[in-house]
This record gives C-alpha cells, sequence and structure tokens, in this order.
C-alpha cells in the first residue's frame, strides 16, 4: 500500500514538471516571434534564420556525430525522408519570420495556435484518418478565429480581398509545420531524437540556402555583428534546441494530445511579451478571434 502511495506521488509529480516543460516550450516559441519582430528593422530574417539552423547544427555536431555515422546507412537509404521533414520545418520556421515583416508580433502568434487543427484537417484530407463530427467542427471554428483576425472583425476586409500578406504567410508556415508533424510517423527508427534532429536541419539548410543568397543580393547581407550573431545563437540554442527537448519529454509523459492544448497559451505569452517589449497593442478582434481558436483546439485534441 505504501509502495503504491509512493508511486502515486511520484506520477504526480513527473506529470507536474511534464507540464512546466510543456508550458516553457510555448514560452519560448512565444519569445521567438517576438525577437523576430523587435530585430526585422536591423537583421534580415531569412539571414537570421539561416543562421540560426547552422549554428544549431554546429552546435549538437561534437555530440552527435558519432551516432550518426554509425548509421550512416540509414541516413542515406531515407535521405529523401530526411529532406523533406528538414524542408518543412526550416522552411516553416522561416516563413514564420517573413512574415514578421508584415505584421505584429500579436497576430502571427494568435494565427499560429491554429496548428492542432489544421494539422488534425491535412491528417484527414492527406492519410484519410477519420474524425468526429464535433472534430470537423472545432477545425471550422479554428479556420474562422483566424479569419475573424486577419479581417480585423471588418467585412468589408474580406469583401474586398484586403488582407495583410503577412497573415497569410503564418498559415503557410502553420501547414509547413503541419506537414512535418504528419511526416513524422515516416522517419525511420535507429537515430535517437538530437541525431536526428541533427540530420534534419543540415538537410533542411540547403533548400534555404538560394534564398538567404537572394535576400544578400538583393535586400542585404546578414549583418556579422556581435548582436545580430548573439540573437542567432539565442534561436538557436536556447529556442530551438532547447525548446524540443522540452517538448519531447514533455510528451512522452502526458501524451501528444494534452500537450497539442497548451499550444493556446501562445497568445497569452506573445501579446504580454510584444505590448511590455514592443509596445504592441491587443484589441477586441484579437480576443474574439482567439476564443473561437481555443474552442476549436478543445475540440479537436479531447476527442481525438
Amino acid at each position: 500500500m505504501a509502495s503504491t502511495v509512493k508511486e502515486n506521488r511520484q506520477a504526480n509529480f513527473s506529470t507536474k514538471i511534464a507540464y512546466l516543460m510543456i508550458t516553457t516550450t510555448v514560452l519560448l516559441w512565444s519569445i521567438s516571434v517576438v525577437i523576430g519582430r523587435g530585430v526585422h528593422d536591423e537583421i534580415p530574417l531569412i539571414g537570421l534564420n539561416f543562421w540560426r539552423w547552422i549554428i544549431a547544427v554546429v552546435f549538437l555536431a561534437p555530440f552527435v556525430w558519432r551516432e550518426v555515422w554509425e548509421n550512416i546507412e540509414i541516413i542515406r537509404k531515407h535521405w529523401g525522408v530526411y529532406l523533406a521533414q528538414g524542408t518543412f520545418m526550416v522552411g516553416g520556421g522561416t516563413l514564420l519570420f517573413t512574415s514578421l515583416y508584415f505584421t505584429t508580433a500579436i497576430n502571427a502568434a494568435l494565427v499560429n495556435t491554429t496548428q492542432p487543427a489544421i494539422t488534425a484537417l491535412l491528417t484527414w484530407v492527406i492519410l484519410k484518418d477519420r474524425l468526429k463530427n464535433i472534430q470537423y467542427t472545432g477545425i471550422a471554428s479554428a479556420i474562422a478565429g483566424v479569419i475573424f483576425m486577419i479581417a480585423k472583425a471588418d467585412i468589408n476586409t474580406l469583401i474586398n480581398f484586403d488582407f495583410n500578406i503577412g497573415d497569410f504567410i503564418v498559415v503557410f508556415a502553420i501547414v509547413s509545420y503541419s506537414m512535418y508533424a504528419i511526416n513524422l510517423r515516416k522517419l525511420p527508427s535507429g537515430l535517437g531524437t538530437f541525431p536526428t534532429l541533427f540530420v534534419i536541419l543540415l538537410f533542411g539548410s540547403f533548400p534555404l540556402l538560394p534564398f538567404y543568397i537572394g535576400e544578400t543580393i538583393l535586400v542585404k547581407p546578414f549583418p556579422f555583428t556581435v548582436n545580430s550573431c548573439a540573437w542567432a545563437s539565442v534561436l538557436a540554442i536556447i529556442i530551438s534546441i532547447g525548446s524540443l527537448a522540452l517538448w519531447n519529454n514533455g510528451n512522452r509523459v502526458v501524451g501528444p494530445q494534452r500537450a497539442a492544448v497548451f499550444v493556446s497559451l501562445m497568445p497569452v505569452f506573445s501579446s504580454a511579451l510584444a505590448m511590455t517589449f514592443l509596445g504592441e497593442e491587443l484589441y477586441f478582434y484579437h480576443i474574439i478571434g482567439t476564443l473561437f481558436i481555443c474552442t476549436g483546439i478543445f475540440m479537436v485534441v479531447r476527442n481525438h
């Protein structure tokens, strides 16, 4: 009896730690959006993302190279899967940051919360996974919330298609992230979490290279200053690698469906950070849109 009580206490403690890890992950994602919006005038964002991933790859290399080398045949055999996943992950991050040239950090974060619902929708379309009626309702609610925010609660915006291009870029970023999530099941077994991340980021950097070169030539080059390199390093090590470790460990304890609900915290964190550090404003249409999105997310993940 005593051992059972002790096991229950340990399980409850592990669950609390897992929820703390997941909450911290969402906070880190929110911080990255605010950083991107805050530095977009001085640091070109495609360049910032390119060096963010390169730094992450270099940082991981000493810790994973042996396991990667021992499994090189697996990587050669499944290089197409790693390239696709790298393109989806790196591409999603780059699109999200590119949107910050045009839209606010608050808007980007709020639209980004639809990811669980869009992932469910794409899973249904691509993998033919069956959904319950309430999940279809949840997806519709989340999409309605996004449209409400993008239109800023103005029917004339919908009629005249007078949208902010940045909000649409966020939607494409979410689709990219969702495709990454859907294709996770295609990754071969044999590599650990961080060696797999290393390979994915390495492969994903190649499709981004032409866009980085284009931005360097047509817009402006990435400035190799202490400030810009520091931000790239923070995004690479703390945001990218750190959030992945926290998210994966939290997911193992509470499961992906419960973890997905915590994405709803992103607008809370992002709004507070953006208003505090960037001077952005929260409007009524943000609140209404968020209610639709969060309601939709709960319908999707709670009835999976």
